[in-house]
């Protein structure tokens, strides 16, 4: 596999010259982009520009193809409120955001009020791949305190964005429509962002869980190459799907609709509603190994250098793996029992179950589901982010946290009573980084650490680095000293304990 730092620095770094094009431009609420003038909202100390389509919408024909460029549009789009949602059904964390419009691809640019040539953040939401989106953020504090603009994307969600079956491939490509529509997005913020007031020579990636393995997608996909400047992955281990597994697995979805002649022809006379209710029998959906597209996995492109080399930072939560043993168990008032924590790990371990329950023995925790939220944690994303960053940082300078804030609020929906402590469960970080409409507001002991890791941010998109001024400064990831900044309920701290916390020799030997 060729690599593609040449690529990158010869297309994608130069600063595009579009600068404003309009009176108003990067300080005002009317911004001429190129496909048509939109009017945002000028708030006290920033400026939001919502639901601007990066692309035509996926629609008709256009279901299941890679994007294309969005049409240009006569007069001045009203940018004040978001876009439609991309497909999806309702779910405990956004009980009212059920979506069967397809013509969701669309972002919203939040900037500083004044200024040009600004670092940019381009945020991809979580979700596993099935829900969220862009609207779901408020970064309000990374945009007035970090002094940069911040994109927040929609794309293509569940079998709409991730199918994978020979008769697409036989169209030129299946799988990973919603990665190339985040792509997309960024080859609309490489042409556009100048004109909100942004650097399109310094465009920070960043995403967390589904949006964080997006990242990781984007990190080793030619077709990014040159469209950014660091990646920031937030909660993700960087795994994909083999072709071959996908293609079984989305074998049903197929068969669920009947569509056993002209299978694409089929599949594309289907509604949202049909859709979604057939791609609850697949499986998950996600990213996929696609020549041309994600030629090798994102861990094997780390390991041989052949990914897009910026900079970059990634970490996790303190308690990943709380928040699914909550939703799977306590949520719906069953909670794990000591039998079924033996159950558990035996069905996913098999012959190694004897040695996940030795490490990790029941009555080591305050009840079984905190024991069987610590495996999930240890062998998954808090495990990852080392093992990820050892592999990047032989050719990129690579930087490791970990959020730690045992009082960060809980999900709203978070009501049933937890047979074990929620704190820093997945997505806990969500808040102090990149605003919530949903969320408890914090505290002010809160935002003094919100402050922090947003100084981090800022300065990482800044410069690759992670040096704000007045807070320690965070050494490279080292597979010999392994440091990383530790985000703790009294501020930052450097440490190395990360990985002997999370057991993650055990499981690098299991």
């Amino acid at each position: 596999m060729r690599r593609y730092l040449a690529v990158a620095t010869a297309l994608g770094l130069a600063v595009v010259g579009l600068g404003a094009s309009t009176a108003n431009g990067a300080s005002g609420r009317i911004v001429q982009t190129a496909s048509g003038t939109v009017q945002g909202v000028v708030k006290s100390n920033y400026r939001v520009f919502n639901g601007i389509p990066y692309a035509a919408p996926p629609v008709g024909t256009l279901r299941w193809k890679n994007p294309q460029p969005a049409a240009s549009w006569q007069g001045t789009r009203d940018a004040s409120k978001p876009g439609a949602d991309c497909v999806q059904t309702a779910v405990a964390w956004r009980p009212a955001a059920a979506s069967t419009n397809e013509d969701c691809l669309n972002l919203n640019v939040w900037a500083p009020k004044s200024g040009k040539a600004k670092p940019v953040a381009v945020w991809f939401h979580g979700g596993g791949s099935i829900n969220g989106a862009g609207r779901d953020f408020e970064p309000v504090d990374m945009v007035t305190k970090g002094d940069l603009l911040v994109v927040t994307v929609n794309y293509r969600l569940g079998a709409l964005g991730y199918l994978t079956i020979p008769q697409l491939d036989a169209e030129g490509a299946s799988g990973n429509y919603g990665l190339l529509d985040q792509v997309q997005a960024l080859r609309w913020v490489h042409d556009n962002i100048a004109r909100f007031g942004g650097d399109p020579s310094r465009v920070m990636i960043a995403g967390q869980s589904a949006g964080a393995s997006g990242v990781c997608g984007l990190l080793a996909s030619p077709k990014a190459a040159g469209l950014f400047s660091t990646a920031v992955i937030e909660s993700s281990s960087c795994a994909v799907n083999t072709r071959a597994s996908a293609q079984e697995r989305n074998a049903g979805f197929v068969t669920a609709l009947g569509c056993s002649a002209d299978v694409v022809a089929c599949l594309r006379s289907k509604s949202p509603a049909e859709i979604i209710n057939a791609q609850q029998k697949a499986g998950t959906w996600g990213r996929v190994i696609q020549p041309g597209v994600l030629p090798i996995a994102p861990r094997e492109a780390f390991a041989t250098g052949a990914f897009n080399r910026v900079p970059v930072l990634l970490g996790a939560v303190q308690n990943e793996g709380r928040a699914a043993v909550y939703e799977q168990n306590d949520l719906i008032n069953q909670p794990v029992t000591a039998a079924s924590y033996v159950a558990s790990i035996t069905a996913q371990y098999g012959a190694k179950a004897a040695d996940v329950l030795a490490r990790y023995p029941v009555d080591k925790y305050e009840s079984p589901g905190a024991a069987l939220a610590a495996v999930a944690t240890d062998s998954g994303n808090a495990c990852a982010a080392p093992v990820n960053a050892s592999a990047l940082t032989s050719t990129v300078p690579a930087y490791v946290y970990e959020f730690r804030d045992e009082t960060a609020p809980l999900r709203p929906y978070e009501l049933v009573p937890s047979s074990f402590s929620l704190a820093t469960q997945h997505s806990a970080e969500l808040p102090y980084l990149w605003g919530s409409n949903t969320m408890t507001p914090l505290t002010k002991q809160q935002q003094k650490l919100s402050s922090a890791m947003i100084a981090y941010w800022a300065q990482f998109a800044r410069t690759g680095s992670l040096d704000p001024k007045g807070l320690p400064p965070v050494p490279r990831f080292q597979q010999t000293n392994q440091r990383i900044v530790a985000f703790d309920p009294d501020g930052p701290r450097i440490t190395d304990d990360m990985t002997s916390n999370h057991q993650c020799s055990f499981w690098a030997q299991l």
